[in-house]
């Protein structure tokens, strides 16, 4: 039996579906949050504040897609209030080179032609070809076109938006650090960082979000405490103010469908039914469709979902240590590339980000420090299984000791965050939530922004997990969000009563 209808059910938390649940319920929709199984990403051990996935927060004081959002809540000076510029923007250490994107272009400047000499001029040409490409990219962001398009009018704006960047769009074998394949030491430099923003393996090969990428590398993340739980708080804290729900311990137990509409949410352990105006999964869509019965599936479309499969993990080993075994000039976040020849996978970079939990500054030990280590494991490593990954957490922690020779002694705690004990039987399994999944294919007709449609094959149901605007890490989320917003804004009218 029914019990109530809500315009908007979201199903898990992902920071796309919450942005999205706070642009439609401040316009007027009735949005219900279910947390499905969903939990923060800051958690403890021993007294050490671990993260799930680490989230480095790029983009967020000057990308306009992500001001848009802000402003359209009403939230620009509450943001504008807890973000605080980090400098330098990032460090990249190789072999023989230890470099500070800083934030300033003199110190930036005397670092590249120190480390990189008579290189500075190739590089500059660069951004400066990149800089062109984004004053066309911007306007085209901050419209929010829906990619790939599915309506005529979305035609016509993809159709504006391709003419737009009709020369940079990637083709086979396109590289946009091809001009400095002679220059394998500066090429890791940028391919480096980039691979950890994104969640493409090799983001360089899509040029449109590279160009993005690369923007946001040279201006630097900003710190908010606890991060993205921080954000997620402030997005759910609207929906609630706008008369929407957020019901964090319930999950859905079953989709029911008719004629390729969902029509219904059955929850979980609740003898419960809620009406659906639209469905948005907020989770990983291949584990969100077996929730809908079989004789109701449209399986041709669920067997291409299942296809649909990573190429990379990102890997999330977490150490609690003492601060005296940091080494001495290290940065807030540093890429650390063993060979600049070889792949940027594997344990062959690093990145590495100290505090990433983002706890209050002027709460902190001053004798303690937690660094989490994330590096992309190939998927052919992995069975499913928690071996695999340790694994790989082990041939992390070696290379990881080449930069911290005295790790041993100051390491209190170490924590894989995609690998938890069983309960039952006390033996390392799978934690799913501490998996990044990286898809190696773009969406056509998406200018390279998406690795996902938003549209799914029902005609009520969006799809807004992490991954679905790979390409542009961070601020794809806020893209991927408008997106839907636009879709659901013309496919379900709302009906106001006077």
């Amino acid at each position: 039996m029914v019990k109530g209808t809500y315009d908007v059910v979201i199903a898990g938390t992902d920071l796309p579906a919450v942005i999205f649940g706070a642009l439609a319920a401040k316009k007027g929709y009735r949005v219900l949050v279910l947390g499905h199984g969903s939990d923060k990403n800051v958690y403890e051990v021993n007294g050490y504040l671990f993260v799930r996935r680490p989230c480095s927060l790029f983009g967020l004081s000057d990308s306009a897609p992500i001001r848009n959002v802000f402003k359209e809540l009403a939230l620009s000076s509450e943001i504008n209030n807890l973000l605080q510029h980090v400098s330098p923007a990032c460090q990249v250490i190789l072999p023989d080179a230890r470099v500070d994107v800083s934030l300033q272009r003199e110190v930036f400047t005397r670092e590249i032609e120190r480390e990189f000499p008579g290189q500075f001029k190739t590089l500059e040409s660069i951004f400066g070809e990149f800089e062109d490409v984004e004053r066309l990219l911007e306007p085209v962001l901050a419209t929010a076109p829906v990619l790939p398009p599915g309506s005529i009018r979305e035609w016509f704006a993809y159709r504006n938006s391709n003419k737009t960047l009709s020369s940079l769009l990637s083709k086979t074998g396109t590289d946009a650090l091809e001009p400095l394949s002679a220059y394998p030491r500066l090429r890791s430099f940028l391919a480096g960082p980039t691979s950890a923003m994104s969640r493409l393996a090799e983001p360089w090969k899509a040029p449109i979000p590279f160009v993005r990428l690369i923007s946001h590398m040279r201006s630097g993340p900003v710190f908010v405490e606890w991060g993205e739980d921080t954000l997620k708080k402030l997005f759910l804290a609207r929906i609630n103010d706008n008369s929407g729900d957020v019901r964090g311990a319930d999950s859905v137990d079953t989709l029911v469908v008719k004629r390729g509409r969902v029509q219904e949410v059955e929850i979980l352990n609740r003898a419960e039914s809620i009406g659906v105006g639209m469905m948005v999964c907020g989770d990983d869509l291949h584990s969100f469709l077996p929730l809908i019965p079989q004789r109701q599936a449209k399986r041709r479309y669920h067997a291409k979902i299942e296809a649909k499969t990573p190429s990379h993990y990102g890997i999330t080993l977490n150490l609690g240590m003492r601060r005296s075994g940091l080494p001495e000039g290290l940065a807030h976040m540093a890429h650390m590339i063993s060979d600049p020849t070889k792949p940027m996978h594997g344990s062959n970079l690093l990145t590495i980000r100290i505090d990433p939990a983002m706890p209050p500054i002027e709460g902190q030990d001053p004798g303690k420090v937690t660094l989490s280590v994330t590096a992309l494991m190939p998927a052919n490593r992995f069975n499913g299984q928690a071996a695999p990954i340790q694994e790989f957490a082990d041939e992390m922690l070696v290379q990881l000791k080449r930069l911290l020779p005295f790790l041993d002694e100051h390491l209190e705690v170490a924590d894989v965050s995609s690998i938890k004990l069983d309960e039952k039987t006390g033996l390392p399994v799978l934690e799913r939530t501490g998996l990044i999944e990286i898809y190696p294919e773009i969406e056509n007709r998406s200018i390279d922004l998406m690795t996902w449609p938003v549209r799914t094959a029902y005609k009520n149901m969006l799809n807004l997990a992490n991954y679905t605007a790979g390409p542009l890490g961070f601020e794809g989320a806020f893209v991927a969000a408008q997106v839907a917003f636009s879709i659901l804004s013309r496919q379900f009218e709302l009906k106001r009563v006077m």
